[in-house]
């Protein structure tokens, strides 16, 4: 006779919190040190700056050869470096203003699994609501693993694929990097074997490096955006099922105070959101444009369509695109939630109390949640397509 456990007898939840329901970013943030755990924002930091050290090699014959090109006018090669610079730049900015925000960031992802589980005890309209949110962000989720990973690969991909097909064709054919540069002092052996197949491995290495960066914490911007537009039409529903369903004054008065709690919690929690994202958001405000004009002027130089360029062109484009998205998307729900709240059966009830706490909600909500890089950029398609617009006027003055 099978003996049942406690743990066979206790059904599964629904709804699990942050790590569970969106496993691709907790573990991205895990693998590229960044998830917030208070308890090692110090030894996270000390082993992304020994990774760092250990990268430097490559790192210093970059800016080398960057500065070398300026000096000479190369200015194909300066675009190109200019390119790999931004991403460069946003990788240190973004990896020690999340360590350094963790105790920011920590509450926020608590907050989200604190909800999460909650909707295991909700009605089956509310889990609902639930599922389709939770559908949006993994959408953002799955984009910023697939868009980083992709471009990632396609460097050393690119390269050896040519590599390959050259080698089919002839014994004499060109060693091509990960990404090809003279290297400083080692130029003469820079394509000698063994040399050249350890850089080629160690460029790889610092491939896999950058990816989960952008991957996790991007990802968790998409998140916790749409957890907050989830909460704001949680919020709408509940008003509507209280007017609609109450039995009461007195049960509908309680549950329209507790509505007015719910929406100070959506409050404070867009508070929270804005405080960790807003000085990310304003980085990547300042440095994407330049990435895409560099973009344009790489096509332009070389008069043709280079695959591996262009698509980081496009990959540039989408990671302006995919934040101005979804806060775009956050601000057209916290605009329609004054409607909604005065769309509820209110008049039926002729309750001067209950209709006096409705009016405070709706002036609350009257105020847009708009999404800023540190109040001095705001977020939207609007600004997606003004970055479009400044980048192409920066493309014709450096074409002029």
């Amino acid at each position: 006779m099978e003996i049942q456990t406690s743990s066979d007898l206790t059904p599964k939840k629904k709804y699990e919190g942050f790590n569970e329901t969106f496993k691709l970013c907790a573990f991205s943030l895990a693998f590229a040190f960044l998830y917030p755990n208070r308890n090692t924002a110090l030894k996270r930091c000390l082993i992304i700056t020994a990774i760092i050290v250990f990268c430097g090699v490559q790192l210093f014959w970059f800016i080398a050869y960057t500065f070398k090109c300026l000096y000479t006018l190369d200015i194909y090669n300066f675009a190109r470096n200019m390119t790999l610079a931004v991403v460069l730049v946003l990788f240190f900015v973004k990896t020690y203003y999340v360590i350094y925000a963790t105790p920011k960031f920590a509450p926020l992802l608590d907050k989200i699994s604190e909800d999460l589980l909650e909707a295991n005890n909700l009605e089956e309209d509310f889990q609902k609501l639930y599922d389709d949110h939770i559908k949006i962000a993994r959408v953002g989720e799955i984009s910023w693993l697939v868009i980083p990973t992709f471009m990632s690969a396609l460097f050393p991909i690119y390269a050896g694929s040519l590599m390959t097909i050259e080698s089919i064709q002839s014994d004499d054919y060109k060693r091509r990097m990960v990404h090809d540069m003279e290297l400083l002092f080692v130029e003469h052996i820079q394509s000698e074997t063994p040399f050249f197949q350890c850089m080629f491995a160690y460029n790889c290495v610092q491939c896999v490096v950058l990816v989960p960066n952008y991957c996790g914490f991007d990802g968790s911007f998409c998140i916790a955006t749409t957890h907050l537009r989830l909460k704001l039409k949680l919020l709408a529903l509940k008003v509507e099922k209280a007017f609609k369903h109450s039995r009461s004054r007195h049960e509908l008065r309680m549950k329209v105070n507790e509505s007015i709690r719910n929406h100070q919690d959506a409050l404070d929690f867009y508070v929270q959101l804005q405080n960790v994202y807003g000085p990310w958001l304003f980085a990547v405000f300042l440095l994407t444009s330049f990435m895409i004009s560099f973009n344009l002027y790489q096509i332009y130089l070389l008069k043709r369509i280079d695959p591996k360029y262009t698509s980081f062109g496009v990959v540039g484009v989408l990671h302006i695109f995919l934040p101005c998205y979804y806060a775009s998307e956050l601000t057209r729900t916290s605009e329609e939630t004054p409607e909604d709240f005065y769309l509820v059966e209110w008049e039926t009830w002729a309750d001067n109390e209950v209709t006096k706490l409705l009016i405070f909600m709706i002036t609350r909500a009257q105020k847009e949640m708009i999404v800023s890089g540190m109040g001095l950029v705001i977020f939207n398609m609007e600004l997606f397509k003004s970055i479009l617009q400044t980048s192409f006027s920066f493309f014709n003055l450096i074409t002029a």
